[in-house]
């Protein structure tokens, strides 16, 4: 299977800036890449609209034509976990949903990256995490997570617990999502790799805002600073 899910050890750790630029260096390469990003919250209201910010990156770095309500099913305006956001909201979280725009979408692409909303252990329903997401769509993962000091800690986490629920862990990324300088950042990758026992599939250095939306600078970075031989 040439399908991942990526996910993070925590909000706030670039996982959507990952993802796309992945997207893009694949796409690079004359892979077909479809993306997904089923649950998005936070999401800015254009008149009747509310738009998937994240969602809409993804498709433009992917270069994809599908309708942003196939790559985000569940977009909302709090900036909460999806399945409170969704109780607060009124909208009733269907994974069959889910399943079927996954299964829609990847018959129609070489490999489709999914990116999930936070952690594993983020609500999306009154009874089911994104770790269920993960494992009903049966895909490996990649984790993302920050190069910082507390990065140890949160990033075995998240790799135990998912080996814990059977799915299988391709690889950890770690993103600078700061321009301070952190001594752990120099221990840190040596550590969890040994501890996690899990391929370290690259160290990203900060990226400034004004480069975020630079498809060329963030698809030569993903292929200058990630391992992109684990897709395929």
């Amino acid at each position: 299977m040439n399908d991942f899910f990526i996910t993070g050890t925590d909000t706030g750790v670039g996982k959507t800036l990952i993802a796309g630029a992945i997207a893009r260096a694949l796409s690079l390469q004359g892979r077909r890449v479809g993306v997904m990003k089923p649950f998005e919250s936070g999401c800015r209201r254009d008149g009747d609209t509310v738009v998937p910010a994240d969602a809409l990156f993804l498709r433009n770095m992917a270069g994809s034509q599908d309708d942003l309500a196939l790559i985000c099913s569940y977009a909302f305006e709090r900036p909460l976990a999806p399945g409170i956001a969704a109780r607060l909201e009124h909208v009733l979280i269907s994974l069959e949903k889910v399943q079927k725009t996954y299964n829609q979408l990847s018959a129609q692409y070489d490999i489709m990256l999914v990116e999930g909303a936070g952690g594993l252990m983020v609500p999306i329903s009154e009874e089911l995490l994104m770790i269920d997401v993960i494992g009903l769509l049966k895909l490996p993962l990649i984790i993302v997570a920050r190069t910082a000091l507390g990065t140890i800690n949160h990033t075995l986490l998240t790799v135990r617990e998912a080996q814990r629920a059977g799915i299988r862990v391709c690889g950890i990324i770690l993103n600078k999502v700061s321009p301070e300088q952190d001594e752990a950042e120099d221990t840190n990758p040596e550590v969890i790799r040994k501890f996690s026992n899990v391929p370290l599939l690259g160290q990203v250095p900060f990226i400034p805002e004004v480069k975020r939306a630079n498809p060329e600078f963030l698809s030569s970075l993903a292929r200058s600073k990630i391992d992109l031989s684990c897709f395929g």
